[in-house]
């Protein structure tokens, strides 16, 4: 199976400056607000709230729709830690025969698989035949809500 072409480009937590950032505390529920809470303002820095591994963690920017369903979209920023151990229904990155993928992984007791999140794609059986390694295992997804 021929899989799409992915266009990766990736970035060090070296080369980002993520500087503290306000957050308004108490935590903010997602459905009605109270307007008896008062809000406390605290800072928060990026780095140490998604990075657990900063030697092993990269930034990854992806281009294409085959996780959509998974709320990756083209132009995210999706974290990358190579330090933790892939387990079942993780969304990985992976290198298939040169090529890096994103999917998210399936196991069971005779197979491997990589899902897509996107019904416009088909899920990809890896075999001995292939040149196979989980690259990584995706840890956060940064996108723009507006």
């Amino acid at each position: 199976m021929k899989m799409p072409k992915t266009k990766l480009s990736f970035h060090s937590f070296e080369d980002l400056n993520l500087q503290d950032i306000k957050v308004a505390e108490p935590r903010v529920a997602a459905g009605f607000p109270s307007p008896a809470d008062d809000f406390i303002e605290m800072e928060i820095n990026l780095q140490d709230y998604i990075v657990k591994n900063k030697e092993a963690t990269f930034c990854v920017k992806v281009e294409g729709t085959s996780m959509t369903k998974a709320g990756i979209n083209s132009g995210d920023i999706m974290i990358v830690d190579r330090a933790l151990h892939p387990k079942h229904n993780d969304i990985v990155l992976a290198v298939i025969d040169g090529e890096f993928t994103v999917k998210r992984i399936a196991v069971n007791e005779n197979s491997l698989y990589l899902i897509p999140e996107n019904d416009n794609f088909s899920p990809i059986k890896i075999t001995t035949a292939m040149n196979f390694q989980v690259w990584g295992i995706i840890t956060h997804i940064i996108h723009k809500a507006r």
